[in-house]
């Protein structure tokens, strides 16, 4: 009995497969977020060293939090679950300037709807 071996395979992807994803992936929306996180940290010293106060602590969707350094003030916003969730955002923080948000279409009032798994960075200058 005589096989064919050229049509055997284990199941792997073929190298170009690979590669593929790694540009998916280098080129994706959440490598661009932090690669923009990494470079406003080291153009903003308030984002490494500024003082750390927690913020919304009665919400437990939300992980909310201030940094204070040299009069600058900055507000994040971290929401971990899958459905949006509607926060109070507090009066020195609205009409501010949004900093950084994983959503394009952050906008700042009263209240803001963080969509699923939002984070939300706003500075205060």
């Amino acid at each position: 009995m005589q096989t064919n071996l050229q049509s055997f395979t284990i199941g792997l992807s073929s190298q170009s497969d690979i590669v593929k994803k790694e540009k998916e992936i280098q080129n994706g929306p959440i490598f661009n977020f932090y690669k923009e996180l990494i470079r406003l940290r080291k153009e903003m010293p308030i984002i490494s060293e500024g003082s750390y106060l927690p913020a919304l602590e009665d919400s437990k969707q939300v992980y909310a939090f201030e940094r204070h350094l040299d009069g600058q003030k900055l507000l994040v916003l971290n929401h971990f679950y899958g459905s949006e969730f509607e926060v109070a955002i507090p009066a020195e923080y609205q009409a501010r300037q949004v900093l950084l948000s994983n959503y394009d279409d952050a906008e700042l009032a009263e209240k803001v709807i963080l969509k699923p798994y939002q984070t939300l960075v706003i500075l205060v200058k």
